[in-house]
């Protein structure tokens, strides 16, 4: 991404019981994972709304329903030596297939950086508790 460039990205909160849907990631230093909701980018002349209908669709071949919005967060901050600013329009929203629901981790694909995502679902106590990390940060205490 280039230097001095705020990234908009759509979000969805996809919840089954307690749990959330979630990305799992391991920093390159193998230090302890992170998660974060899953979803990707807004690009330019989109709606964030069709944004998580795309990205659900291009990593995961699902579709979304009930989609509403839950909350707006910003947030600046360093990664890799570098500076970054992001906006995350995180939405609550439920997956039409049965199979994600039915499996407690499975692998999605990234087509854009040819990688896979570590897909699962964690207690949403869990990040409440400080036992895990979510990104944005913001979002736990709105859980």
């Amino acid at each position: 991404m280039p230097e001095n460039r705020i990234r908009v990205s759509a979000r969805g909160l996809v919840r089954r019981d307690d749990d959330l849907l979630v990305a799992r990631e391991t920093p390159p230093d193998g230090d302890t994972p992170f998660y974060y909701p899953l979803g990707g980018g807004v690009e330019f002349g989109e709606h964030s709304e069709d944004a998580l209908h795309r990205e659900f669709d291009e990593e995961l071949g699902v579709s979304l329903s009930n989609v509403s919005h839950f909350e707006t967060y910003e947030g600046v901050f360093a990664s890799g030596g570098r500076r970054h600013h992001e906006v995350w329009r995180v939405y609550e929203a439920d997956i039409v297939e049965s199979w994600p629901y039915e499996r407690d981790e499975f692998t999605g694909y990234e087509v854009e950086f040819d990688e896979e995502i570590a897909c699962v679902w964690k207690s949403a106590d869990a990040f409440g508790e400080g036992d895990e990390t979510l990104y944005p940060e913001a979002l736990v205490p709105d859980l």
